[in-house]
């Protein structure tokens, strides 16, 4: 039989695009070497929100004026919990491929040509191809044993102490969630800063958080090796040396490039990425790539999105990419959400002044939205609890090319934390209920 697509990969990217072809009636098949949902519903962005969920309630628990509690964690029991968890979103994921008629081949492809993959012994025969291989963090092989994202969600208990290699956002959402759960944490950053390539202003209040947590920082700082004998041993250029129970490395991803007979393609290359035009076309038309195998930003709903081109294209619908306000949420205390871009103006509303937030007693962060002189809404940068649900609003403002008044006018329902961006719009045009601006 000859499909209209294969697809290897079954996460974000490659799910979304098989779920996507199938509503339009196309043949497909999605190939996946381990599980349906692939790193990040297995292994990354779910069970990662899970534990960080888990430490925040706790976290919120312990700094409750008139809570007492003696709190005992089985870890062992919440890992199940969150396979379970788990398998129901990925079971849920692959029912509804196969509504679509989407046919899931378990094995490890093999590129033959542009048109024909071989899993195991049988070879598919399809008019394009999409490769949705992902991407997988970056080793080195002079530190022993450490632990990646993946490890690290598994763990069974809490260790004592965790030293994180890597300051950016998977360190440091995992590094914070330790931290609340029970763990004596240090964070050792190359780069000036935490969060690389973040706002430092938007930077700065998680910082503060970090600070009380009790989370030691060191930025500036190399690791040179990493051994493991009954304890880690980390040993800094500078000549210090520390020890760990857990050591996790979390320095980057890398785009999953080999082992599947991309070579035989001879695609155009950016790098270690695959390029890709508008369309999420390769250099030979009948081939697509999305997701983190594609280029920057590695983000899960970067590829959701890419699949929704990808897919259009294979069924002649011409569209393109347009990734004017993609939103970046960095799942720290607290949450930095930002979409956009900074513009000639720029307002401030604190967490402080909303009220939604201080019954959660949340005070740290703060909303901005830019724009431009006229008003209209070009990005923001929101600090502030749960400022992951509420950047899409921005996105939309940006994408529709509304004003900062359009916003400032929505209702929004009160007591609620998205009161804090209609009243940074309304500083736009100096009329903030809860907060006069200094200016």
């Amino acid at each position: 039989m000859k499909y209209d697509a294969i697809i290897i990969g079954a996460g974000p990217g490659g799910y979304a695009a098989a779920i996507r072809l199938g509503q339009k009636g196309k043949k497909v098949v999605l190939v996946e070497k381990d599980k349906i949902g692939g790193e990040c519903l297995n292994y990354g962005c779910i069970p990662s929100k899970a534990i960080i969920e888990l430490a925040s309630s706790i976290d919120y628990l312990k700094r409750m004026k008139g809570v007492q509690m003696d709190l005992k964690m089985d870890m062992a029991q919440w890992q199940e919990w969150k396979w379970g968890m788990i398998n129901r979103l990925t079971g849920g994921v692959e029912t509804l491929c196969k509504s679509y008629s989407v046919e899931i081949v378990r094995g490890e492809a093999m590129i033959v040509d542009s048109t024909h993959v071989l899993v195991g012994d049988k070879t598919y025969e399809a008019e394009n191809l999409v490769i949705a291989t992902g991407s997988s963090p970056v080793k080195f092989d002079s530190f022993q044993g450490v632990l990646y994202n993946r490890e690290m969600l598994d763990l069974k208990s809490i260790p004592e102490t965790l030293v994180v290699i890597g300051g950016g956002y998977i360190g440091i959402e995992l590094g914070t969630a330790m931290a609340k759960l029970g763990s004596k944490v240090t964070v050792i950053e190359m780069m000036p800063a935490i969060l690389p390539g973040v706002d430092p202003d938007l930077v700065k209040p998680v910082e503060r958080k970090i600070r009380e947590l009790g989370i030691t920082v060191f930025t500036g700082t190399k690791v040179k090796a990493v051994t493991k004998a009954e304890k880690y041993s980390v040993e800094l250029e500078n000549g210090n040396t520390m020890s760990a129970d857990i050591v996790m490395l979390t320095v980057g991803r890398r785009p999953n490039i080999s082992g599947f007979g991309l070579e035989k393609l001879g695609l155009a290359m950016d790098g270690n990425f695959i390029r890709t035009d508008k369309r999420k076309r390769t250099s030979l038309p009948n081939v697509y790539a999305i997701g983190d195998v594609s280029g920057q930003p590695m983000l899960a709903h970067k590829a959701y999105y890419d699949a929704d081109i990808a897919s259009d294209n294979i069924c002649g619908i011409d569209s393109e990419v347009e990734y004017l306000a993609m939103p970046y949420v960095i799942y720290s205390d607290p949450e930095i959400a930002y979409t956009g871009a900074k513009s000639t103006g720029e307002t401030y509303f604190p967490v402080a002044a909303n009220g939604r937030a201080l019954s959660m007693n949340a005070t740290i962060g703060g909303y901005r939205i830019y724009h431009d002189d006229k008003g209209n809404v070009k990005g923001a940068g929101l600090v502030a609890p749960h400022a992951s649900e509420m950047i899409s609003e921005i996105s939309l403002a940006v994408e529709s090319g509304l004003n900062a008044m359009d916003i400032g006018l929505t209702i929004h329902p009160h007591p609620t934390l998205s009161e804090g961006v209609k009243e940074s719009a309304e500083a736009a045009y100096g009329k903030p209920l809860h907060f006069k601006p200094a200016h």
